[in-house]
């Protein structure tokens, strides 16, 4: 019973998997395609710094997580539950998308005085970083990008990405201007 339509749907499954796995040689983007995967890439950066600082703005000058900007109300008890999170849940923040790696990078956790001093949520952070990279600098995308809580953002002009340490991009990048 059912059993007849099992060869035809593992068919399927098989197709689709083969194809999947294929790896087809990309597209070769033009310079104005790689320009605006650039522009898209520093959206993100600074979604996510503004972000950032407001959730702080209402967290006693303290950082969360992508977490808790996205849900701001499983971080901060007193948020309005009606109130509009600081970024778009419905977007995979992490994702590789456009052909750029999107990561964040948590600083280092404020003391218990800290959080009790600033009436902060538990797990706050001093800092974080976020930074978008290409999977393949000058083919899917040509600069990397690193924004931090400080509202600096900065460039690597030859896609790699940019270097962190403890939540702050590396004052060797050169600011974004």
């Amino acid at each position: 019973m059912g059993f007849g339509r099992r060869p035809l749907a593992l068919a399927a499954v098989l197709t689709t998997a083969s194809l999947a796995a294929q790896d087809p040689e990309p597209e070769k983007l033009d310079s104005e395609a790689l320009r605006g995967r650039d522009r898209t890439a520093i959206l993100d950066v600074r979604s996510v710094v503004m972000a950032g600082r407001a959730y702080a703005a209402a967290n006693g000058a303290l950082f969360g997580t992508l977490s808790c900007y996205t849900q701001p109300e499983t971080c901060l008890p007193d948020f309005p539950k009606d109130a509009a999170p600081f970024l778009d849940p419905s977007h995979d923040w992490l994702a590789t998308s456009l052909g750029y790696v999107h990561k964040f990078h948590p600083g280092p956790l404020a003391s218990e005085e800290e959080i009790l001093k600033a009436k902060a949520a538990p797990g706050s952070l001093k800092s974080f970083a976020f930074t978008v990279a290409p999977v393949k600098p000058g083919q899917t995308g040509l600069r990397a990008f690193c924004g931090d809580s400080s509202g600096r953002i900065c460039v690597s002009r030859d896609g790699s990405e940019p270097r962190v340490k403890d939540g702050r991009c590396a004052q060797a990048c050169p600011e974004l201007k």
